[in-house]
């Protein structure tokens, strides 16, 4: 891409509305503020500078334009960051090189090519055939319509046995056909299409690439036979449904910032909350929730709301899931009346649904009071399993005044027990806990302490002369040719002196050059250009850096001076000791 064309782009966008689509923003001064999308911390660190176009976060360091924020968040290239910033300020991008596109592509991309091919198949029969009204209004029945039907791109599988094959068998080459899992050889060598008059979902990856389906039963004589309800895709060369999740690629950016992820049972209830305007939900490919899907999550938020079904094999899974999703900061949503959203949303509003799901939470601790409460609660052996089940579970919670609570809420349940007898079967686990784990605990709560709090470093003097000086170099031409003609100037850091040296070969950095220098050199760029300085420069500010350099510079040598001086009496060298310490009273005099 022309240089010319990146600066355009970068010129019409603002980085605070980029960023702010995905990180909630609060404006802070002159810049905005929040949650960093890059490390996990309670504080909001991210900052965003609008006047100068830029972010830094001062927790975990990371530093950019709007372009290597969009590299960084997407896990993308550069040009396909500029690509993307460009379709947001509506930006006709340039001519694309034939053979840098030929390089890009996917060594599976003829299946990625006959998903979607099938997928606008899917569709197309929905929206205009006689069987698809009758579907669509299925569909309309259970609340739908057709922007909904559109954005989810619901398609219908006709109601013959190769109505697919025969569409797609002319654009595809055998291999692809078979490997594609969208067909059934049979015996007598004829291929079936695996789908049949079907409501058809299509399951993305994260890039929002089809690589799957599954189809779902909707007319009545259909569910009353022994017919699965829903029906997914078989494992294929891009398909694997136990790491997978639906609407993922969809819903990444609302997970991001709100920090978090409803993780759902059906493709309906993805829907029905997304029709509640909440979009940061997925759901498991009609599998129980898999480590490899808690992996795959992980890279987005660190938090999960389970909205499970109401019913028993609903709360069951639920179970299941927080043992899988250890890691995660979890709350659960139990909907009224063993209802799942879907459901809940066709007895109730939109609203009620949304409003439901943002604050009837309850905390792992309290769901498994309820799920884990015996039916015969009169019966005294039945009580004591429960308290004796809830106990451990209750003082592994790290606050005491929530500890308090689960047990005032544990004893209220118990007609034979009160609150000092349940009480002193957690304090049983609780010591039992301290001694044979405290070491182990206090561990992991200080590494668990250092992951969400990184240690905010503040620059030096030093640093901070040294970026003062720079940031005038790049925006005051004089500064620049000052510098440059002393043989004897150096950056201490290794970082900005790479960027000088750029910028004296050069004149300027351009953001292509820049996205392909280190990382360490980009965030050392971004934290020069963040220092807050006068539009204009004096003569007496450059002469206040560079005697606050050469004043850092003296006692960074005077340390160096007095450590050799320690080494050298160490081992006994009172000559070499002498002279060290003679060097240091002259470098002590220099600084006077």
């Amino acid at each position: 891409m022309d240089k010319d064309f990146i600066t355009e782009v970068k010129s019409n966008v603002n980085i605070v509305d980029v960023i702010g689509e995905v990180v909630s923003l609060t404006k802070a001064g002159r810049n905005f503020l929040g949650l960093c999308p890059f490390h996990g911390e309670k504080t909001p660190s991210f900052n965003v500078v609008e006047d100068k176009q830029f972010f830094h976060c001062f927790g975990c360091g990371k530093s950019g334009d709007v372009f290597k924020f969009i590299q960084d968040y997407r896990d993308v290239s550069f040009l396909d960051s500029v690509a993307i910033v460009a379709e947001k300020a509506g930006i006709p991008l340039p001519t694309v090189n034939v053979e840098f596109s030929r390089q890009k592509v996917s060594p599976h991309q003829s299946l990625y090519d006959i998903h979607k091919a099938a997928a606008d198949f899917y569709h197309t029969v929905l929206m205009t055939t006689k069987l698809g009204e009758r579907a669509r209004s299925y569909l309309y029945d259970r609340g739908l319509d057709d922007d909904v039907i559109k954005h989810f791109h619901l398609g219908l599988s006709p109601n013959e046995g190769d109505y697919l094959y025969k569409a797609l068998s002319a654009q595809f080459d055998e291999q692809t056909l078979l490997n594609s899992a969208l067909f059934n050889p049979s015996e007598n060598q004829k291929i079936y299409d695996a789908f049949q008059n079907r409501i058809m979902f299509p399951l993305t990856d994260d890039s929002g690439r089809i690589i799957a389906f599954s189809g779902r039963i909707w007319q009545t004589q259909d569910m009353s036979s022994q017919e699965a309800k829903y029906k997914n895709s078989r494992a294929s060369l891009i398909f694997n449904k136990s790491y997978e999740l639906y609407h993922l690629s969809q819903a990444k950016a609302s997970i991001r910032k709100h920090h978090e992820v409803y993780i759902m049972e059906g493709f309906m209830d993805v829907i029905a909350a997304y029709r509640a305007g909440i979009e940061n939900t997925v759901a498991s490919m009609g599998t129980a929730l898999t480590s490899e899907h808690v992996q795959h999550l992980s890279h987005h938020t660190q938090k999960a709301v389970l909205v499970y079904d109401g019913d028993k094999a609903g709360q069951a899974a639920t179970a299941k899931a927080l043992d899988v999703l250890k890691p995660f900061v979890v709350e659960i949503v139990r909907l009224p009346d063993q209802m799942d959203p879907d459901e809940f949303i066709q007895k109730n509003s939109t609203e009620e649904l949304a409003n439901f799901l943002t604050k009837q939470r309850l905390s792992p601790v309290e769901f498994l009071l309820y799920y884990l409460k015996p039916d015969n609660l009169e019966n005294l052996q039945a009580q004591i399993r429960f308290v004796e089940q809830m106990a451990p579970i209750i003082a592994q919670t790290s606050s005491i005044t929530a500890q308090n609570t689960y047990i005032h809420k544990l004893a209220e349940l118990l007609p034979d027990f009160d609150f000092g007898q349940v009480e002193a079967s957690v304090d049983q686990v609780r010591v039992a806990q301290r001694t044979h784990h405290q070491q182990p605990i206090q561990q992991e709560s200080y590494r668990r302490r250092v992951t969400e709090m990184p240690f905010l470093r503040q620059p030096s003097p030093l640093q901070r002369a040294e970026n003062q000086l720079f940031n005038r170099m790049v925006h005051h031409g004089f500064v620049l040719n000052d510098y440059r003609q002393r043989d004897d100037f150096q950056f201490v850091s290794q970082e900005l002196q790479t960027l000088y040296q750029l910028l004296c070969q050069q004149g300027e950095i351009t953001a292509v050059e820049l996205s392909q220098l280190d990382e360490a050199v980009q965030n050392a760029w971004y934290l020069a250009m963040e220092e807050n300085l006068p539009e204009d420069v004096s003569m007496d500010e450059l002469y206040d850096i560079e005697r606050t350099r050469q004043r850092e510079l003296l006692k960074q040598d005077s340390r160096q001076i007095a450590q050799r001086i320690r080494e050298q009496s160490n081992i006994g060298n009172d000559i070499a000791a002498v002279d060290e310490l003679n060097r240091l009273i002259a470098q002590k005099r220099n600084m006077e």
